[in-house]
């Protein structure tokens, strides 16, 4: 390991043992409807969950990189399942820390969208299906990381990442400091997570 990086390694290391004593106190929201009935926008199945999986930096590259980053780690969040038909005026589709707008014109027909924030993950991080949909224009995807405790918060991007977190590439971000929300333009569905 390099000398410069040793401080990095070390901020990590105190990061993930944060994130990792976290405890799963049994919380859970109100009962929402059947996981397979379309769910309406703020009536998602959710409970709150420790995180275990661990985010991971590294994988390829294409777009904007890949591979020198990590998963920002962050305490409990939300878990659930939403989903929701959007059409070509657009619209939203928000669960827990994260708000996909969609703009008017993104899709030719109407597309019923899954989002999810499944358990175990350490990190904000969300699945968007359905595969193989591509916007006409650019969605834009904020995600809060509020609750995550980041000695890096000016270096965060929304980045798309495989299903164990290795991220794949760094989608075009902005970083709202104030608000503490990271907001990067999707070129279509997969699975996102605040990274630096």
């Amino acid at each position: 390991m390099k000398p410069d990086r040793l401080p990095l390694a070390a901020l990590l290391v105190a990061a993930t043992a944060a994130a990792l004593s976290c405890a799963d106190r049994g919380m859970t929201g109100p009962p929402g409807p059947d996981a397979t009935a379309p769910a309406r926008l703020g009536a998602p199945v959710l409970q709150a969950s420790a995180t275990s999986k661990k985010g991971g930096g590294g994988g390829g590259g294409g777009g904007g990189g890949g591979g020198n980053g990590s998963i920002a780690s962050c305490s409990t969040v939300l878990v659930g399942m939403i989903r929701q038909t959007v059409g070509p005026a657009g619209g939203v589709v928000a669960l827990g820390p994260a708000r996909l707008t969609i703009p008017p014109g993104a899709l030719s027909a109407p597309v019923t969208i899954q989002a999810q924030i499944p358990a175990g993950y350490s990190g904000n991080y969300i699945q968007f299906k359905p595969d193989k949909i591509v916007f006409q224009q650019p969605a834009s995807l904020t995600i809060s990381y509020s609750n995550c405790s980041l000695a890096n918060a000016t270096q965060l991007k929304v980045a798309q990442v495989s299903d164990v977190l290795q991220i794949i590439q760094y989608v075009p971000s902005t970083n709202n400091l104030d608000a503490h929300t990271v907001t990067g333009q999707l070129q279509h569905f997969s699975n996102y997570a605040v990274a630096w």
